[in-house]
């Protein structure tokens, strides 16, 4: 059996990686091009997944887990996608590690869940952090910020609107669905990516698509649920706060990206809150 935090560290490094991979892709894609291409690989996998084990979600939920996908791979990728034309990779892996705050906000509107003052105090320094991100001194873009704020919108609305499928479905049927329905309506722009892919015939970009697909999004996933079946979903979410560590510095290393101290600030602002939330809603 494989080590549950071999298998975390990995995810965390694909998932970390994925926010580079993006940043050096939108130099050469559109943003819906870039997302298409990324599931038109991650889907042959997911698709194979399904021909094994069967196609298991239930006709009378085929519509609520296709706005499930659109929210989770449609909306979510093509803004993420779009913010990193304009802020850095290391900035948007920041702004995306908000997602926890929007379920909160959510949860409380449409779920009904319980809003103490430690959570309000976690949303407030959070969004400070976000303030001080994108700021230009920071090396972000409001416009950027803005795109990448709707992506971890949409990331926390797949998050809430799953939470009632759960109860239906186990996590990686749901996910198999999602991932294959909401990629649907954006496949077609495949075909313009790899148009352009084979004219630049640039290897970085060859490998970062493809990286995209297989690694941050098919083994990311797998791999997410496999250390999810062994560890508490409360204490799990707290590893994913290393993800922006891991695109800072490969921001750094690899795109020559600046951290400038605004980054820093702003930075441990956004993971402290996101901290206060996740604590409250553990206890």
């Amino acid at each position: 059996m494989i080590n549950k935090w071999i298998v975390l560290l990995l995810t965390i490094l694909f998932w970390g990686l994925a926010f580079t991979a993006i940043k050096y892709s939108v130099s050469y894609l559109d943003p819906i091009e870039l997302a298409s291409l990324r599931f038109a690989v991650a889907d042959l996998f997911f698709i194979a997944g399904i021909a094994i084990g069967g196609f298991r979600i239930k006709r009378k939920d085929v519509p609520a887990v296709f706005i499930l996908g659109l929210f989770g791979v449609a909306i979510y990728h093509i803004f993420l996608n779009a913010g990193e034309i304009y802020v850095s990779s290391g900035i948007a892996s920041l702004i995306i590690s908000t997602a926890p705050i929007f379920v909160l906000i959510l949860s409380w509107m449409f779920l009904k869940e319980k809003v103490t003052k430690m959570k309000i105090l976690g949303v407030l320094i959070a969004f400070t952090g976000v303030a001080l991100l994108s700021k230009p001194e920071s090396g972000g873009n409001l416009l950027g910020v803005i795109f990448v704020f709707i992506s971890a919108v949409s990331a926390a609305a797949y998050t809430v609107l799953g939470k009632k499928l759960m109860d239906e479905y186990d996590s990686v049927t749901l996910t198999n669905g999602a991932v294959i329905l909401g990629s649907l309506p954006i496949l077609i722009f495949s075909f313009s990516g790899l148009k352009k892919i084979l004219l630049y015939q640039d290897f970085g970009l060859t490998f970062s698509v493809l990286f995209l697909g297989i690694f941050s999004t098919y083994l990311g996933y797998l791999g997410w649920y496999y250390f999810l079946e062994r560890e508490e979903a409360s204490r799990a979410s707290v590893f994913l706060l290393a993800i922006p560590f891991v695109a800072l510095m490969a921001g750094a290393f690899l795109l020559k990206e600046n951290i400038t101290t605004l980054t820093i600030l702003g930075g441990m602002a956004v993971i402290i809150g996101i901290l206060l939330v996740i604590k409250e809603q553990r206890t």
